[in-house]
């Protein structure tokens, strides 16, 4: 009897045991379920589409920020200005960008349902306050206060004006609220034109003639187009595109003349300091008589810039030169190092050598002294490469070393005093293209003076032609070239 009570009694509380873990499991499988809900809930409300439209409706954009205030207004159909600059170029990335911006609002998180103190989010006293108008038919109207920014990165506070519900946006939606006016306004002067379609080859980026006038010299650096390039039966012995024309006739360095030829293209400003300036204004920025004035005759559409004075930073260092392009009422502000036709100088960008004519192009030189008179006649090409000398024979090699040395000539200084003086040393080179004519005349400052196809030039050590006159009783001799000076 006693046993079975005992069974009895270890069955009942096994029995409660069970039911108390059905009823625990069953209450915290509720419990989960809740706290599932409930985050899943929270993950849901993270993000909120405030309102949304269609871009093309919005009529006007007013924003009045730190920087000041202004409307972007609809100009027509597919077009928007700031109100106060219809006329200048605009940016299309920052019209878009804003355009993009007021079409739709999108909340990460609700910061406060109703918050009682709108300065705790910046609110009180907004860094932007944006008034947004639609023309559909409700004529609707969206104004948006932009606050502080929110201790969690990349997160702005934001609320509708009149109301106290707080969110938190992505900083990157609503920054072009923080924009001045300027910031709409494109920086790039200059675009090469585009082929209008497949069909079309024109090379719109070739560079016909670029003049650069300025006031620390007294000569205009031009540089032109090498037609050489177009004719394939003439063989040059430079890659460079183009050719110094003045203030002396030389050959291009491809490599350092590569920007002052080509940062024409896409050529964009730093900032932009006056829209629509006076006569006033340009005098102001030195623009009225301007330090440099930059001219490129270009297929695709000419250029011209005009270059006034230097803008400092607060040490007073010199950061670049205030600018006009022609064409764009507008005064832009350019670092020194993207203009660099303030600084160059002719030998900064060309080719040392006086003549580059390549060896199996030229049909004969003649090298006159004050003492005697050489011809030389050139024939073949690489592989069967002949001279024949006036003064007797020569070998081919032995004058290809000494056409080398005259082709070492160094350019070492402009000098463009004319002179009459006769010449010590004349190199006439017949060719494909024509003639040079290369003169040697000693100057008093153990120096020699290089008139190039009869413009004095250049400047070189007079060591250079004594060593030229000993290098041709060399040739003559049959005797190694000496290359040093």
């Amino acid at each position: 009897m006693k046993s079975n009570v005992k069974l009895l009694i270890i069955g009942a509380v096994v029995l409660v045991m069970l039911i108390g873990a059905i009823v625990a499991l069953t209450v915290l499988g509720k419990d989960d379920e809740a706290q599932e809900a409930e985050e899943t809930t929270a993950t849901e409300t993270l993000s909120r589409l405030l309102y949304e439209k269609d871009s093309s409706l919005i009529s006007d954009i007013h924003v009045k920020n730190e920087t000041g205030e202004y409307d972007i207004v609809k100009y027509d159909d597919s077009s928007w200005f700031v109100k106060d600059f219809i006329g200048v170029p605009h940016s299309t990335v920052a019209i878009q960008d804003i355009l993009s911006a007021a079409s739709s609002l999108t909340a990460d998180q609700t910061a406060s349902d109703n918050a009682e103190d709108l300065s705790v989010y910046g609110l009180a006293s907004p860094r932007a306050d944006v008034t947004i108008t639609f023309d559909d038919s409700s004529k609707t109207v969206k104004e948006i206060l932009v606050g502080s920014d929110s201790p969690s990165a990349g997160l702005t506070y934001v609320c509708f004006k009149g109301e106290n519900t707080v969110y938190a946006v992505d900083t990157s939606d609503i920054d072009c609220y923080l924009n001045e006016s300027f910031d709409f306004l494109a920086k790039t002067v200059y675009t090469a034109k585009q082929a209008e379609d497949e069909n079309d080859t024109t090379d719109y980026t070739k560079i016909n003639k670029l003049t650069i006038s300025r006031k620390d010299i007294d000569y205009d650096i031009v540089l032109e187009y090498d037609t050489r390039h177009d004719d394939e039966n003439i063989i040059s012995g430079n890659s460079a595109t183009h050719v110094m024309t003045s203030p002396v006739q030389l050959d291009l360095n491809p490599d350092t003349s590569y920007d002052v030829l080509n940062d024409v293209f896409n050529l964009t400003a730093t900032d932009i300091a006056v829209v629509a300036p006076t006569d006033e204004i340009m005098a102001q920025f030195g623009l009225d008589d301007p330090f440099a004035e930059v001219d490129f005759d270009i297929v695709g559409g000419n250029f011209k810039l005009l270059i006034g004075n230097e803008y400092v930073d607060s040490d007073g260092k010199v950061l670049g030169r205030y600018c006009y392009a022609d064409g764009i009422n507008m005064i832009y502000m350019f670092n020194t190092d993207t203009i660099p036709w303030a600084t160059v100088m002719p030998l900064d960008i060309s080719m040392t050598m006086i003549t580059s004519t390549y060896i199996y192009s030229i049909s004969s030189i003649d090298v006159a002294t004050a003492d005697s008179s050489t011809h030389f006649e050139l024939n073949g090409d690489s592989s069967d490469f002949q001279v024949k000398c006036s003064d007797g024979d020569v070998t081919a090699d032995n004058f290809k070393s000494f056409y080398q040395f005259i082709l070492r000539a160094p350019a070492e200084e402009l000098y463009l005093e004319e002179t009459d003086a006769p010449a010590d040393i004349t190199i006439t080179i017949t060719h494909q293209s024509g003639t040079d004519k290369i003169e040697f005349i000693k100057s008093d400052d153990r120096k020699t003076i290089i008139r190039l196809n009869g413009r004095t030039s250049f400047k070189c050590r007079t060591a250079y032609t004594s060593r030229l006159i000993e290098n041709l009783g060399h040739l003559l001799n049959g005797e190694n070239m000496v290359d040093t000076w």
